[in-house]
């Protein structure tokens, strides 16, 4: 017969693993695409690569206005290794490049070939020798298991076309404690415009619960100072 004190533990250990977030599947998932054409204008073979950076790196833009804010608040160390999901025109490479040291690693993940040919030109000119450019596809980062301890995701994952898929990928990719970073614009039905309606899938709330879903811990929003957006952390 079980004691009292054996029962406390049995049930207690029970209440400890139901909380737990489920770990990420390692292997296929079949999984349809929320949307399709979400990327086809940066898959295009002609991209206009200017046209992209005075659009992503303009100043007035909030995203570009606070990447210092918004850097300071992953909190890397010298010698971590950091994935910028969706880095686009490089609006990150320099203070992520900066605040892990020659002794780490930025991972400059992209879906758009042009993209991934400006990033690696950047890399060069400016002298940025950790940053490794990985083009990836709609369905994988392409990153090794266990690889980087932070990944950010800043006003990408509404171009997720499988996100279950996207996050299981990214999942594996970080190491156990490591750090996910969301930035993604705020989507509230009756005040938010139209087309931004239209063009981001899901709020701020079905984010999270997407992402817990894929087996993440949410530890809460971050404040650095923006408006449009919303920032929050979560730990594998």
């Amino acid at each position: 017969m079980r004691t009292l004190s054996s029962l406390c533990v049995s049930l207690t250990w029970l209440a400890a693993a139901c909380a737990a977030p489920a770990a990420a599947p390692d292997g296929p998932i079949d999984e349809q695409p929320v949307r399709e054409g979400l990327n086809t204008a940066f898959l295009e073979e002609d991209l206009r690569i200017d046209e992209w950076v005075a659009r992503f790196e303009l100043e007035s833009r909030e995203i570009a206005a606070q990447r210092s804010e918004i850097v300071a608040e992953l909190a890397l160390e010298a010698g971590e290794e950091v994935a910028d999901i969706g880095a686009g025109t490089g609006l990150f490479l320099v203070p992520l490049s900066e605040a892990v040291g020659d002794e780490g690693t930025v991972y400059a993940v992209e879906i758009s070939p042009g993209f991934v040919e400006h990033l690696s030109e950047r890399a060069h000119t400016e002298g940025l020798v950790n940053i490794e450019v990985v083009l990836c596809t709609e369905r994988e980062c392409l990153l090794p298991k266990r690889a980087i301890d932070v990944a950010l995701i800043c006003d990408t994952y509404h171009h997720f076309t499988y996100p279950r898929t996207t996050l299981a990928s990214l999942y594996h990719a970080l190491r156990p404690g490591g750090r996910l970073f969301v930035i993604d614009f705020e989507r509230i039905p009756g005040v938010s415009s139209e087309w931004l309606l239209g063009h981001v899938r899901a709020g701020e709330e079905q984010v999270i619960a997407e992402i817990e879903e894929a087996g993440f811990s949410f530890e809460g929003e971050r404040e650095v100072g923006l408006v449009d957006n919303y920032m929050l952390r979560f730990e594998r």
